[in-house]
């Protein structure tokens, strides 16, 4: 295929990926429209309005520091646009998530396409612009909609730099360098994203090619680690200024920790309850009575030591029921069960296609291996906290990868079948 007729391609997927998740914003009935995310509301909105009027990162007279200001400041930008193109803010807001939408599809398929052919990296990019979870996620405001887009974008610098190999010296390092800097991005839309350039260098050391020397590694994962900082750096400059403390991009981690443990015991008016053990209840139960210890991180881990070596029965199924949520937990629990099954199908494709990927070797194996690398360390933060699959819906873009695998096994196994059920003609 021509760049030309790649070139169209890929402005094609754009267009329909906008296209597809506009028809299933149109199609969901009334009440599922509406915008449900309160953290939209009650901090990321009203942080921009504060920005747009001259006020920074600023809520009801303080820095807002409960979530990271990448995502405000980037509604500050929308709102601004939308001032100076005499367009509502509810419009711009729409146009930027379509945007959003588009981009990520296009950036799946440049990620495919570091493997595979045109037509095959078509698979990962339609099988994102139809994820159920990615079209849902994208139909309000939340903080995941420009996340997305921002973490798929780190992930294709790079591997373009790790598996390209692009040129070596001066030019391979800009590179790293982009890729830390857009992990940092994601950091500050996302504090998920926390260790992401750590994970990133790490995998520099374990899948670099073989003739790049220890010290060359350890040069460019310094330098993917060197580009996030930089990113973050002059916004925990400025809450250091403010406060007087050092919060790493959300001092919300305490509380939403400690909701964590006590999510499926403590009742809240838009969630259905869900059976789970009666120790497990009660020991949730118990961490909810000591609350009033949990307003650090330390303090939250101490009063789960506490209490699991009370009940450390009731702590394993715990631990093993919030590893299991984060594939298909939804906060207000509902429609779990055919999420559950639905997420099944796409986790047992994801690993059919990354065994093929594994027996190919090269840079099949070392892309998609490195991937679950990163989906294990989204997989551990979502379980640190409430296990959403809302968490997990960003990572599960980089599982459609290795989905061409399966249509190449396919293939193959067709090819045995029919040389194997032809006889010889002496």
């Amino acid at each position: 295929m021509t760049r030309r007729r790649e070139g169209l391609l890929v402005m094609t997927l754009f267009i329909v990926a906008m296209l597809a998740s506009g028809m299933f914003w149109a199609v969901l009935p009334a009440e599922y429209r509406e915008n449900q995310s309160t953290d939209y509301a009650l901090a990321y909105e009203p942080v921009a309005r504060n920005i747009v009027a001259g006020r920074g990162v600023t809520l009801e007279g303080d820095i807002a520091t409960r979530y990271p200001p990448g995502f405000a400041v980037l509604l500050a930008g929308i709102f601004r646009l939308g001032d100076a193109l005499h367009v509502a803010d509810e419009t711009m807001v729409l146009a930027f998530r379509l945007l959003c939408v588009g981009l990520a599809v296009v950036l799946i398929y440049g990620l495919a396409r570091l493997l595979w052919s045109p037509r095959a990296a078509l698979i990962p990019a339609v099988a994102w612009m139809t994820y159920p979870f990615a079209l849902w996620l994208t139909k309000q405001p939340n903080s995941e909609v420009p996340f997305i887009p921002v973490f798929f974008a780190a992930m294709l610098v790079f591997w373009w730099a790790l598996l390209r190999e692009r040129g070596g010296g001066a030019r391979a390092g800009a590179f790293y360098l982009a890729a830390g800097a857009l992990s940092g991005a994601a950091m500050l839309i996302r504090p998920a994203a926390l260790g992401l350039s750590i994970v990133m260098a790490l995998l520099v050391l374990l899948f670099a090619a073989r003739a790049t020397a220890l010290r060359t590694r350890l040069l460019y994962g310094a330098l993917v680690v060197l580009g996030s900082i930089l990113v973050v750096l002059p916004w925990e400059a400025a809450v250091y200024a403010r406060t007087s403390a050092i919060i790493p991009l959300s001092s919300g981690g305490p509380a939403t920790i400690y909701d964590g443990l006590t999510f499926l015991a403590v009742p809240k008016d838009y969630r259905r309850e869900v059976a789970i053990p009666e120790d497990v209840a009660d020991l949730m139960w118990a961490i909810h009575e000591r609350r009033a210890e949990a307003t650090t991180t330390g303090g939250v881990f101490t009063v789960l030591a506490d209490e699991a070596r009370v009940a450390p029965a009731a702590f394993i199924k715990l631990m093993l029921i919030k590893l299991a949520r984060s594939w298909y937990g939804i906060d207000s629990r509902v429609m779990e069960r055919p999420t559950l099954l639905i997420q099944i199908v796409y986790l047992l494709l994801a690993t059919w296609g990354t065994l093929y990927c594994v027996r190919q070797g090269g840079a099949a194996r070392r892309l998609i291996g490195g991937n679950w690398l990163i989906v294990f360390y989204f997989w551990a933060m979502t379980f640190t906290v409430i296990p959403l699959l809302r968490y997990m819906t960003p990572v599960m873009g980089l599982l459609m990868l290795p989905l061409p695998g399966v249509y190449y096994s396919l293939i193959a196994w067709r090819q045995k079948r029919v040389i194997g059920t032809v006889s010889p003609d002496y």
